[in-house]
């Protein structure tokens, strides 16, 4: 027996906020891996099988515990795979091109980084590698090597668990919306002093940025711990 109480949780379709579905047991697991946690208050619940598009609510604050999304790992496969070309798109193009008085000069990514880089602003210059370009390339790249492995219903590895461990806690380091929000201000700023024209990687960016939103959307956790843990 536990030592403390586990809750029963409310479950409803994905789509609905309203009246409970059905409550999940109430007996003690047996083992520490059937027990999930709310991640808004901590209260402990039974895991359970819900059912495709239904989603177990905390019976106290209201978040969402467990998920169930259809079709998570093909979809989601295909947005880290997009969300990887559009990356290395904005990495090989121009961002921003600049031209006054018969002078023009393009920038890309890495060009930014560079120049904040050679102007004794190294810390901001390594923030802008790391944030921009490295972290969002990993946590796209592990994410493709996860879900392509599921997909393709390759051996199960030890690795797999750390890698998409690891993409899940990227997620809020990868900044590339932010970079875009300080951009967008910043060519408000500088509008009126030259001649500017967005390149390619800067609507790569855009696009990165929708296909990040999609992936959160379609990205089923529980589905895809369940995968890894031989659980489904």
């Amino acid at each position: 027996m536990l030592p403390y109480p586990v809750q029963c949780c409310l479950v409803v379709p994905s789509s609905v906020t309203g009246l409970p579905m059905e409550s999940a047991p109430t007996h003690p697991p047996e083992l520490l891996e059937d027990l999930i946690s709310c991640q808004g208050c901590d209260l402990l619940y039974h895991k359970r099988d819900l059912q495709l598009g239904e989603a177990a609510r905390c019976a106290r604050c209201g978040d969402v515990i467990q998920t169930r999304k259809p079709r998570t790992i093909d979809r989601s496969l295909a947005a880290s795979l997009a969300a990887l070309f559009l990356l290395l798109v904005s990495l090989c193009t121009p961002f921003l091109s600049l031209s006054r008085s018969g002078l023009q000069s393009s920038m890309t990514m890495l060009n930014a980084a560079e120049a904040l880089w050679n102007s004794q602003m190294r810390w901001l210059g390594c923030l802008t590698l790391g944030l921009i370009v490295l972290l969002p390339l990993a946590r796209y790249s592990m994410m493709c090597w996860v879900l392509g492995r599921l997909f393709f219903r390759r051996r199960i590895k030890p690795s797999m668990l750390t890698a998409f461990r690891w993409s899940i806690r990227l997620e809020p380091w990868a900044m590339v919306d932010i970079f875009i929000v300080g951009v967008v201000v910043s060519l408000v700023k500088i509008s009126s002093l030259a001649n500017l024209e967005v390149g390619l990687a800067f609507w790569a960016l855009l696009g990165l940025t929708a296909v990040s939103l999609f992936l959160n959307y379609v990205l089923c956790k529980d589905t895809i711990w369940d995968k890894l843990t031989c659980r489904a």
